[in-house]
């Protein structure tokens, strides 16, 4: 069956790429997200020897991509236009599995047998969100169910614009929400634990709470009888007293209790004064206050990565994983108080433009932030990062 005329729905997403069937030219990557939702459309115009060239009419044309697993796909094209020189294809979510740099083959089949082929590149950025359910296997589909597949998600992305959009402006905030969560949770059981203590989740936990530590500070209050230069002194004035009651005496400087069994006053022999505590002084050099609590929180810093300030050449990114990325340009970024060992994360007051999508990964420097792209933005992607002190 020759390949028929087709054109997107609306709402799909589609991305442009080149292919000559003659010239081996150094092709133009598309930038993919590993595990993307979204079927994408790829719209190939075609060339033969550096001319724009035409689909035959009896041809079929497939698209045909191993993968680092050995796994492989093969599919046929969407269709092509009116002018039969721009064929479309469909980018499968199998096709986005593994991350790195893809080279599919873009194959026109005629009914005499004639075949002609031509390679196209696609760059599947790493996606910092595992998949895990998503498995790599392999794909042969016919063209209606790809077909359907593009229009459902053309669909679903028309029907679902401004939430699409939102998701992009806040994604760090949704990604920090299951952890945010989880530490809430936590934060509510030890609560729990040591004001009611029925958690089992540390022992003792049935003594070591609110009831019990408010019963021991009103017995510790209400039995203070005052302070006293020495013990004839506190005699005179307390002659008997009650079990739980005790009283500082000066000559000593030393806490007394009433022993109830012997009818006296019981020099514990602990001291009264305060040497081994900190005071008000010491707690504020040595404990964190509001200031230097707010010295720990994420500054936001705007940092703008100008067209001009990429330079291209061969860059590896390690990873918290312990895994790597290789990028071919990089933009280096003065940011006053930045260190190696600062924290930094993309906020969600970014505004998602092409040139911030473009940018792949970014990490800290000595005074500076350094951008990764794989294709360098024709245009100045301008971040909000917060940044925390290492």
């Amino acid at each position: 069956m020759a390949i028929a005329t087709y054109s997107p729905p609306d709402g799909a997403i589609v991305k442009k790429a080149r292919a000559d069937f003659d010239l081996r030219i150094v092709q133009q990557p598309v930038h993919l997200v590993q595990y993307d939702d979204t079927v994408s459309v790829l719209a190939v115009s075609l060339y033969k020897s550096g001319q724009p060239w035409t689909v035959p009419t009896n041809a079929d044309v497939n698209i045909r991509m191993d993968k680092r697993d050995g796994h492989y796909v093969y599919n046929p094209a969407l269709g092509v236009n009116a002018e039969r020189n721009v064929v479309y294809l469909a980018i499968t979510r199998q096709m986005t599995v593994h991350e790195g740099a893809v080279y599919p083959v873009l194959e026109v089949l005629t009914e005499d047998g004639t075949a002609s082929t031509a390679s196209l590149r696609l760059d599947i950025d790493r996606n910092p969100v595992p998949m895990t359910k998503i498995t790599s296997s392999d794909e042969y589909k016919t063209l209606r169910e790809i077909l359907d597949e593009v229009t459902k998600s053309a669909q679903i992305v028309k029907d679902n614009q401004d939430a699409i959009q939102s998701a992009y402006e806040n994604l760090a905030a949704i990604e920090a929400a299951p952890a945010n969560a989880t530490a809430a949770a936590a934060s509510a059981k030890e609560a729990r634990s040591w004001a009611v203590g029925d958690t089992a989740s540390r022992p003792g936990e049935g003594m070591d709470n609110a009831k019990y530590y408010a019963a021991l500070a009103q017995q510790v209050s209400q039995g203070a009888v005052g302070w006293y230069p020495n013990y004839e002194a506190l005699y005179a004035a307390h002659d008997t007293g009650y079990d739980g009651n005790w009283a500082i005496v000066g000559d000593t400087d030393t806490i007394w209790v009433w022993d109830s069994d012997t009818g006296v006053w019981k020099d514990t022999d602990e001291s009264s004064k305060f040497a081994n505590y900190y005071d008000k002084t010491q707690i504020d050099s040595n404990f964190y206050g509001k200031t230097q609590i707010d010295a720990k929180l994420p500054k936001p810093v705007k940092v703008t990565v100008e067209a001009s300030a990429w330079t291209i050449g061969d860059y590896t990114v390690s990873w918290d994983d312990g895994s790597t990325s290789n990028y071919t340009t990089c933009a280096t970024v003065t940011v006053a108080g930045m260190t190696a060992n600062s924290r930094i994360a993309v906020s969600d007051r970014t505004r998602v433009t092409d040139a911030v999508r473009m940018v792949a990964a970014l990490e800290p420097g000595a005074g500076v932030v350094k951008f990764y792209t794989n294709a360098a933005p024709t245009s100045a992607a301008v971040f909000v990062l917060e940044v925390t002190a290492g």
